[in-house]
């Protein structure tokens, strides 16, 4: 039932749209007479915080306790779960469709299901000004939500305006008290992605003539009354072109 392949990169963009909306946050430092001593943006990547953490925590052989794989402040975020969302739910059998890139086919399909996708965002800083810093360029877009345009389905040329919607946020110090032991102040903030996941599409072929007989004893040809034949004028209009038809009514 399940065997006809497809992969129309819906959950691949819900990922990709989430990432781009915190790829440009900037923290400034500044000097004790308050001019600007350094600024730069702070990394964000697709994966769990404890990966990071642990990256954090390495160092390299043969050299002191500065030696670290990443540095920070650096955020991470990653799907936690995937749930059906009813409240959202349209008509099942309405169909999107467009022309195909060649003018000869129709690609449709059925209306997309409704998920919502929560997301948690880890903010991982060393400095609590830092994280203070990067929050408050994040918290002020989401009253509690934030609309961003996402080409959801490229084969239909069907966008929509996505809500992303802010949940929660938390903060934990992973400082335990040993002086040896890396301080990583870690801001997490959860969100929920109402998106839609498409099913497999169909190429239909385009109805270029409209041929009908009408009478009392159809659907026998021979004793209709009328036949009615529709066609494109030009034959050879495609979709995009300006064209009209021509009907021709025969008496049978």
């Amino acid at each position: 039932m399940f065997g006809k392949y497809f992969y129309n990169k819906n959950i691949r963009n819900i990922v990709v749209l989430f990432g781009t909306i915190f790829n440009d946050i900037t923290i400034k430092r500044v000097k004790t007479n308050l001019s600007e001593s350094q600024s730069f943006k702070v990394p964000i990547a697709y994966g769990p915080t404890k990966k990071y953490l642990a990256l954090l925590d390495e160092r390299k052989l043969g050299e002191d306790d500065v030696g670290t794989s990443i540095t920070l402040p650096r955020m991470s975020f990653e799907i936690t779960s995937m749930t059906y969302d009813g409240t959202r739910k349209l008509q099942r059998t309405k169909r999107h469709s467009t022309i195909g890139s060649d003018n000869t086919k129709l690609i449709t399909a059925y209306t997309p299901v409704p998920y919502n996708f929560e997301i948690e965002l880890n903010v991982m800083v060393k400095n609590s000004d830092d994280g203070a810093q990067i929050i408050e360029q994040i918290m002020p877009y989401f009253s509690p939500e934030f609309h961003v345009t996402l080409n959801e389905m490229s084969t239909l040329g069907i966008k929509r305006d996505i809500p992303v919607i802010m949940n929660s946020l938390t903060t934990q110090d992973t400082y335990e008290g040993d002086f040896l032991t890396r301080r990583a102040l870690i801001h997490t903030m959860t969100f929920t992605v109402q998106g839609f996941v498409y099913g497999p599409t169909a190429n239909v072929g385009l109805i270029r003539e409209v041929d009908v007989n009408i009478g009392a004893q159809i659907p026998s040809p021979a004793e209709a009354d009328l036949n009615i034949d529709i066609k494109p004028d030009p034959l050879t209009a495609d979709a995009d072109d300006d064209f009209g038809f021509t009907t021709t009514i025969t008496e049978v």
